[in-house]
């Protein structure tokens, strides 16, 4: 099992040591356009005073295993918009001992329950680049349905990469959970 925490300061330790061996192409697929290579304690420094901001636009959590009390992960849920009940999964990211473990299910269970009960939200939606297949066949086998599709959407090493929009709705997350359970 998994718990999310509230990132801290103090958390950005484990996420430069996770991302530290990253390629610039590497950081664009975990963390998108937001963060620039090499990633800089001043980048993280901005990343969490957004999650200070009120009304609250982004919920930044640092993901323990309750097995072992370790850091095992990271995710956000941001672009909260509570008018419109809606946010957006990103910066999903693995500790590299942690990868290929079953945790993204898990994580993901964890984050949409965060998301769907506790925010009250009416849709999630998530941004994966067209060049990890790996991960958008997570995200729809977890429910989440494809929008849209952003051709070229970002330049990385001199190649072009699409993005591939989805999102999930909170009657076809409770639907799917069941499944999950």
């Amino acid at each position: 099992m998994i718990k999310l925490v509230p990132y801290t300061d103090e958390h950005s330790i484990y996420l430069k040591q996770w991302v530290k061996n990253f390629s610039p192409a590497q950081l664009m697929e975990w963390g998108g356009p937001s963060f620039h290579y090499p990633l800089t304690d001043r980048q993280l420094t901005n990343y969490i005073t957004a999650s200070y901001e009120v009304p609250q636009k982004v919920h930044i959590f640092t993901v323990f295993s309750q097995t072992t009390d370790s850091p095992i992960g990271h995710i956000s849920l941001g672009k909260l918009n509570l008018q419109h009940q809606s946010a957006r999964i990103g910066k999903v990211l693995l500790a590299p001992e942690a990868r290929k473990n079953g945790y993204t299910p898990l994580l993901l269970k964890k984050i949409l329950s965060y998301a769907f009960n506790t925010l009250q939200l009416h849709k999630v939606s998530l941004g994966v680049f067209d060049t990890n297949i790996r991960a958008r066949h997570i995200y729809e086998k977890f429910g989440f349905i494809q929008e849209g599709y952003f051709r070229d959407h970002v330049n990385v090493d001199n190649a072009y990469w699409g993005m591939y929009e989805m999102s999930i709705l909170e009657h076809e997350w409770r639907a799917m959970s069941l499944n999950h359970e």
